[in-house]
């Protein structure tokens, strides 16, 4: 038994890397291990691990035949026999070896566990080893007809495990020396350990995978089984133009005019220029490179695709700066027949000079001759030219009257001209006794909101009673307070303020209507 573990360990060999890694490049693979022969005929049956553990040994070797179908030739070798039935009469012992051809079919194909169901024809010899020869069995040997069912697991790339159970169906003679007419069966346990044979070379560049890096990739040996299409010593996925041959300092692209840049990128490989006009040059200078550039030798402008702004009517000014595109002229580019400074497509008079639209304007009232019915009198526009010769009616004059602002000092101490101004709004009411008199009074801004509310309708009062005093009735005269609203000036200045610390009155025809709720005379 010892001799026949030594054995198994010098056989143990791979077919479970096989099942990953044989393919139409690297078919074959052979293997090895343990294993364990059960009998089950007329006898009795030992076929789930009898006892005792008589193990042996099996060897293997397999074809790849697709990624689904391996065929695999093996042996396998032991003791056999029937140990532990019920009738000590019944056992027997002896040894056998089996050799089969067999078809694997792979119908999960992982990269670790790869299950396998598996048939084949084979020959089955056995040996009687009984010490009794009530007991005994038949030396024979016999076609027998193995089906089974395995698993290959990889440990690593080079290195995997198989397990494999085969139900044998003996056609011979029976062995057991019992019925010669009954057809014995057999139980054949495999446990194996195995490397795989010769180097794997997927791409068939002859560069080992182990070595090779790109093993999908058919490549040179000098570049690690990498492929170099355009044969200039770099690989094809270092190389930025694997097609066209370049030095390494341009990742590989040529650049045949020389001016730093690649002639994949380069709009003019043949003539040298600069990266930022795509490798071509600038020869006008205009910022526009010669590949873009519809007038090459000619500045022009972008928007023009390169060319200068076209002048089409060849007067001298520019398309853009031309008010007559299709016209010369001498006028921003049109033609002033007159000369008044109005050219002919805005010249309402093209013939005769002048300053309204091109035309006369003999009383300079802005209105055109040709439109002014009183072309030798200035006048208005809604007179059509003639002078505007209605004075405004009293109601007019009432309604649009202000007078100008009463000043303080401080307080309700009016300024130098307080007294005259006070005189001359009495006077306009004098004037015009049926005029409605308004008094608004007004701070600066210094003091609170409160404060200068109060001393804004103090001033305003004041105006009131002075304006009594004077001679105006006193309903005819309503008064109110703003404070600090409506500035006139700035408050951040002593001038401003004193502007801003003022009353003035407004007249009306009608009298103001006054808030009474809180009001307060």
């Amino acid at each position: 038994m010892t001799k026949q573990l030594l054995i198994c360990l010098l056989l143990v060999v791979g077919l479970s890397y096989s099942s990953y890694s044989q393919s139409s490049v690297s078919p074959w693979a052979i293997g090895g291990g343990l294993a364990k022969m059960e009998y089950d005929g007329v006898r009795g049956s030992s076929t789930i691990f009898g006892s005792p553990s008589n193990l042996g040994f099996g060897a293997r070797v397999s074809k790849y035949m697709s990624s689904s179908v391996d065929l695999a030739l093996g042996f396998t070798s032991g003791g056999h026999g029937l140990f532990d039935a019920d009738t000590a009469a019944d056992n027997f012992d002896g040894t056998a070896w089996q050799a089969n051809l067999a078809a694997h079919w792979k119908f999960l194909k992982g990269d670790k566990f790869n299950p396998f169901l598996s048939l084949g024809v084979g020959l089955f010899n056995y040996t009687d080893d009984s010490p009794a020869t009530a007991v005994a069995g038949v030396d024979q040997s016999g076609i027998a007809i193995p089906v089974g069912i395995g698993l290959k697991y990889n440990i690593t790339d080079g290195i995997g495990l198989y397990y494999h159970t085969q139900y044998g169906l003996y056609m011979g003679d029976s062995y057991n020396g019992v019925d010669p007419d009954e057809t014995d069966t057999h139980m054949i346990h495999e446990l194996g350990l195995g490397i795989f044979l010769g180097k794997q070379d997927r791409d068939g560049d002859k560069v080992a995978d182990k070595k090779d890096e790109c093993p999908d990739t058919p490549g040179l040996k000098e570049l690690n089984g990498c492929p170099d299409a355009d044969m200039d010593g770099i690989r094809d996925g270092d190389d930025a133009c694997p097609n066209l041959a370049g030095p390494a300092e341009n990742n590989g692209c040529p650049d045949q005019d020389g001016d730093g840049v690649i002639d994949p990128d380069d709009k003019c490989v043949d003539v040298a220029g600069e990266a930022r006009y795509n490798g071509c040059p600038d020869t006008d200078g205009d910022g526009i490179g010669d590949d873009v550039d519809e007038c090459p030798t000619d500045s022009g402008l972008a928007r023009y695709n390169g060319c200068p702004i076209p002048d089409t009517d060849g007067d001298g000014f520019n398309d853009e700066d031309d008010e007559c595109v299709d016209v010369k002229g001498d006028l921003r580019g049109c033609p002033d027949s007159d000369g008044d400074g109005f050219h002919d497509m805005e010249d309402e008079c093209k013939d005769d000079a002048g300053p309204v639209m091109g035309c006369p304007d003999g009383d300079n009232d802005g209105i055109a001759d040709k439109d002014d019915k009183c072309p030798d009198e200035a006048g208005v526009p809604e007179k059509d030219g003639c002078p505007l010769v209605r004075k405004p009616t009293r109601s007019e004059i009432i309604n649009g009257w202000n007078s100008p602002d009463v000043n303080f000092i401080s307080g309700t101490r009016g300024d130098e001209n307080y007294d005259e101004d006070v005189q001359a709004i009495a006077d306009f009411h004098n004037q015009y006794p049926d005029a409605y008199l308004h008094i608004s009074g007004y701070s600066d801004s210094q003091g609170s909101e409160a404060s200068n509310m109060r001393i804004s309708k103090r001033r305003a009062k004041k105006v009131y009673e002075a304006l009594i005093k004077a001679g105006v009735p006193a309903e005819q005269l309503t008064y109110e307070a703003y404070g600090e609203a409506n500035p006139i000036a700035d408050n951040s200045t002593k001038e401003g303020r004193m502007m801003n610390r003022r009353v003035s009155v407004s007249a009306s025809t009608v009298k103001r209507e006054m808030p009474k709720t809180g009001f307060k005379r």
